[in-house]
């Protein structure tokens, strides 16, 4: 078993927040399918964005204050 490092707690609550972020846009993007392609296609690029903010692995900046990039990207 592993030690708990100091970023695990706030790096869980935003990871935790980039799902929730995702969940919701995708619900959105498949409702509005038909409706407003445009949308859908924003709500995708929104999607693509916080995937891109995640892989590119930068874990100091998201957890450095409470207005991470997921919390900024769906209010």
């Amino acid at each position: 078993m592993f030690d708990a490092t100091p970023i695990r707690e706030p790096l869980d609550e935003f990871l935790r927040e980039v799902v929730r972020a995702l969940h919701a846009a995708v619900n959105r993007g498949i409702q509005g399918l038909r409706s407003d392609p445009a949308e859908t296609d924003k709500t995708l690029a929104d999607c693509k964005e916080l995937l891109d903010v995640v892989m590119a692995g930068h874990v100091s900046e998201w957890i450095a204050t409470d207005e991470g990039p997921a919390k900024q990207a769906y209010r």
